[in-house]
C-alpha cells in the first residue's frame, strides 16, 4: 500500500469513531452525556485491537479493547451478525459500572472485519446511593447491576429480559434505555459507514490498513521511546484518605523506565487496595498511562491504538489499590486515575529535558444528588463536575477551570440545571488569587454553589486534595496550588460549614452546598515584589 492511501484510509477509520460520537451525544437522553461528554467510541479490529477512537474522556480511550477482549472469550471469539454485547464488570476489562459498554461486530459481505464499540457514563445504574458513584462503598455489590458481557440484542433483536432488569434496578429507568440506545445507534453508524469504506476501496485493502495503521503506530511509539533517556525516575503523591473523614492517606508510587524502545510502569510500593470505592481497575490504571505517555508524544504522531499499548508494560501488584482484588470497590476510581496521570507526567517531565511542568489540579469536585422535581411530578438525579487549576508551563501561566488529565468532562450548563432539575445556581466563578505563585502563576479554581428548590434532597459528593499538604504541586520553586473544599449552608443560617471531602448528605429545601475545586501549581521562582 502506498503511504497516500494508507494515510487517507487511517484518518477515515479516525473519522468514522468521530462521526459515532456525534450521533451518541445527539441521541443520547442524559446531560452527563448529551451536555458534559462523558462518553467515547471507538473501532476494532477483528482481534479486538483498539485501531481508532473519538477523543471525548481519555480515562476512557485505550481501555476498551480490554473490554471487548474479554466479552470475546465468554462469546466464543467472535460475534454473529446483528449482535451486541453488554458490559461493565470492572472485572473483566470495565471501568466503574456506571461506564456501560457495547460493542457490535462489522460483517462486510459475510466476513468479520472488526468491531465498532461505544462507552458511556450512565447517570445511576442501581446500589446503595443515588448515581450509584461513590467513595464511601466498600464492595462492589454496593455498585450496582453487573452485566458480564451479555447479549443485549440478539441477530438484530433486543433482549427484553435484560431490559426489564434495568427498569427494576435503576433509578431513572427512561434514561438509562435512552442512552443504551444512543449507543446502540453509534455502533450501528460506525458499521456502515465501514462497509462504505470497504465498498469504495476493497474489503482486503481496509483491513490492510487496519493492520498498517497499529503497525505504523508501533514504530513512531518505539522511536519515541529510544529517543529518551535510558533511566529510571520514582516519583509518588498521595490521596487525600480512603474515602472516609479520618483515614490514612494512600499512597501511589510509579517508576518510569525507557528501555529498548519499550516504556515500563511500574507501580510496586503503592498502597495496599482500600475498604472504599477509591480502587482501581487494571483497565483504568492503563488509561491513565497511556493518557499520560501522549502528552509527551508532541509531533510524533503516535495515536492512542493498540500499537502504543502492545510497548508500554504496566507492572503492579495485585491487591493493590492500582490492581484491586474482587469484591472490592471502585466506583470512585476516578479520583485516583487522575493523581496516576498527574505522577506520570511528574516523572516524564522528570525524565525528559526541558519537558516539566506544574502540577495540574486532581481535586475533580463531583456530586450526584436526588430530588423531586413538582414541576413535573418526577424524581430527578442531578450530576455535576467542577474543573480547576491547570500547571504553569516553563513559559506560561496555567489555564483555568479546566477539567484537567483522563477527565475532559463539561460543566453543567447553568440553564440546565435550573429548567430541568429543582436546583438554582447561585455562583459559578473563578477563585481569584488561588493559583499556586510563581514566575509564571498556576491556574485558578473554580466555585460552584448551589440551593435546592425541592422539600428535600439526598446524595453523594467528593472533593479530592482538600488537603494543602496534597495540593497541586509547584515545580521549579513555584508554589503549590490553593487546595480544594467542600462546605454547607443550611436553610436560614447565615455561615458556610466545611465538610470533609467525600460524603453523603440529605438537605432539606433552602439548603446551599458549595463546591471548590484546587488550583494548578506555579512554575518558577516568584519574582520579587516591588516595594517604594
Amino acid at each position: 500500500m502506498d503511504a497516500v492511501t494508507q494515510e487517507i484510509l487511517g484518518n477515515a477509520l479516525f473519522a468514522i469513531s468521530e462521526e459515532m460520537a456525534v450521533v451518541e451525544y445527539r441521541s443520547s437522553f442524559s446531560p452527563i452525556i448529551r451536555e458534559m461528554l462523558d462518553f467515547n467510541c471507538g473501532l476494532f479490529d477483528a482481534q479486538g485491537r483498539m485501531v481508532s477512537h473519538s477523543e471525548q474522556i481519555p480515562a476512557q480511550l485505550g481501555l476498551m479493547q480490554f473490554a471487548l477482549k474479554a466479552a470475546l472469550v465468554n462469546h466464543g471469539g467472535a460475534l454473529d451478525p446483528g449482535d451486541a454485547i453488554l458490559t461493565n464488570n470492572p472485572y473483566l476489562g470495565g471501568t466503574h459500572t456506571n461506564d456501560l459498554q457495547i460493542f457490535m461486530p462489522i460483517y462486510v459481505d459475510d466476513v468479520l472485519v472488526g468491531y465498532a464499540g461505544s462507552i458511556a457514563h450512565h447517570i445511576d445504574i442501581g446500589g446503595t446511593f443515588p448515581g450509584t458513584e461513590s467513595a464511601q462503598t466498600t464492595e462492589i455489590y454496593h455498585e450496582g447491576v453487573i452485566f458480564p458481557a451479555i447479549k443485549f440484542v440478539e441477530r438484530g433483536r433486543r433482549n427484553h429480559a435484560v431490559e426489564e432488569i434495568i427498569r427494576h434496578n435503576v433509578r431513572d429507568p427512561h434514561s438509562t434505555i435512552g442512552d443504551l440506545g444512543a449507543q446502540l445507534a453509534a455502533c450501528k453508524r460506525g458499521i456502515e459507514r465501514v462497509n462504505e469504506l470497504c465498498a469504495r476501496h476493497g474489503r482486503e485493502l481496509v483491513l490492510d490498513a487496519m493492520e498498517r495503521l497499529l503497525d505504523n503506530t508501533e514504530r513512531r511509539a518505539e522511536a519515541l521511546f529510544r529517543s529518551w533517556p535510558t533511566e529510571s525516575v520514582t516519583v509518588e503523591g498521595f490521596m487525600d484518605d480512603s474515602g472516609f473523614e479520618g483515614t490514612d492517606p494512600i499512597r501511589i508510587r510509579v517508576t518510569v523506565t525507557p528501555v529498548d524502545g519499550r516504556l515500563t510502569v511500574d507501580f510496586t510500593g503503592t498502597s495496599p487496595q482500600v475498604q472504599s470505592g477509591m480502587n482501581v481497575p487494571i483497565a483504568s490504571t492503563a488509561a491513565g498511562v497511556y493518557f499520560a505517555v501522549r502528552c509527551f508524544a508532541g509531533d510524533s504522531g503516535v495515536r492512542q491504538n493498540d500499537g502504543l499499548s502492545r510497548l508500554i508494560d504496566i507492572v503492579t501488584v495485585p491487591g493493590t489499590l492500582v490492581n484491586p482484588i474482587h469484591p472490592a470497590a471502585l466506583s470512585a476510581r476516578h479520583l485516583a486515575t487522575q493523581r496516576i496521570s498527574d505522577l506520570m507526567i511528574e516523572a516524564l517531565g522528570q525524565l525528559i529535558p526541558g519537558k516539566d511542568v506544574a502540577a495540574a489540579h486532581v481535586s475533580f469536585p463531583a456530586w450526584v444528588f436526588r430530588a423531586h422535581d413538582s414541576r413535573w411530578g418526577k424524581d430527578t438525579l442531578l450530576a455535576d463536575i467542577l474543573g480547576g487549576g491547570g500547571g504553569a508551563r516553563r513559559d506560561a501561566d496555567g489555564d483555568h477551570a479546566l477539567d484537567t488529565y483522563c477527565s475532559n468532562c463539561a460543566i453543567l450548563p447553568a440553564e440546565i440545571a435550573e429548567l430541568e432539575y429543582p436546583w438554582r445556581i447561585d455562583r459559578t466563578e473563578l477563585v481569584d488569587g488561588s493559583g499556586g505563585s510563581g514566575k509564571f502563576v498556576g491556574g485558578m479554581a473554580m466555585r460552584r454553589d448551589m440551593t435546592l428548590l425541592a422539600d428535600d434532597a439526598d446524595g453523594m459528593y467528593y472533593v479530592e486534595q482538600t488537603v494543602s499538604e496534597f495540593a497541586p504541586r509547584g515545580r521549579d520553586g513555584g508554589h503549590s496550588g490553593a487546595p480544594g473544599a467542600a462546605m454547607i449552608r443550611r436553610s436560614g443560617e447565615g455561615e458556610w460549614t466545611t465538610l470533609p471531602g467525600k460524603g453523603y448528605l440529605r438537605l432539606k429545601k433552602g439548603d446551599s452546598v458549595s463546591f471548590i475545586s484546587a488550583a494548578g501549581g506555579g512554575y518558577g521562582v516568584p519574582e520579587p515584589v516591588a516595594t517604594d
